[in-house]
């Protein structure tokens, strides 16, 4: 497969993963605070969520192999004792913080979760919602700075 087709597969789906966390902090979220709460608009951002999961979680993975593909086919230059080598690691430990918040967020608090028949579902607790949602911004921030770090990068 070619270079730069391996390249746009990796940008397109850093755009998915970003483009749809940013979606959800910014659209969903805000309609599931401000609607009154009789309204179904939580299930939606539930039901968004547990949907959008599986695309990100998919997105990450093609982002891993296509990054391995491209860490690989740079040979000499992945080094650490170049300013490339330091820069791509750096790239490197902020998208292991983001992998690993967005494991937290998804597996471990999981706000996506059905609302069990118990008195207090966990999922519906205001708690869960304030906690997924500082992690999906610290999830927005880190992949952002990647972001910014792989555009440095591309300078080198």
């Amino acid at each position: 497969m070619p270079d730069y087709l391996i390249t746009w597969v990796h940008l397109a789906a850093a755009i998915v993963l970003i483009g749809g966390l940013l979606y959800s902090q910014l659209v969903l979220t805000p309609v599931a605070r401000d609607a009154p709460a009789d309204a179904k608009s939580r299930e939606v951002v539930r039901l968004a969520g547990r949907r959008f999961r599986t695309i990100a979680w998919v997105s990450l993975i093609v982002l891993i192999l296509t990054g391995a593909y491209q860490m690989l086919n740079e040979s000499g230059a992945v080094r650490i004792e170049t300013t490339w080598g330091v820069v791509l690691m750096l790239k490197l430990f902020l998208f292991a913080i983001a992998f690993g918040l967005l494991l937290i967020h998804d597996f471990i608090i999981d706000p996506y979760a059905p609302p069990s028949q118990d008195a207090s579902p966990p999922a519906s607790s205001p708690t869960v919602f304030t906690r997924a949602d500082i992690l999906q911004k610290a999830v927005i921030v880190t992949t952002l700075a990647v972001l910014l770090v792989a555009a440095y990068l591309a300078e080198i």
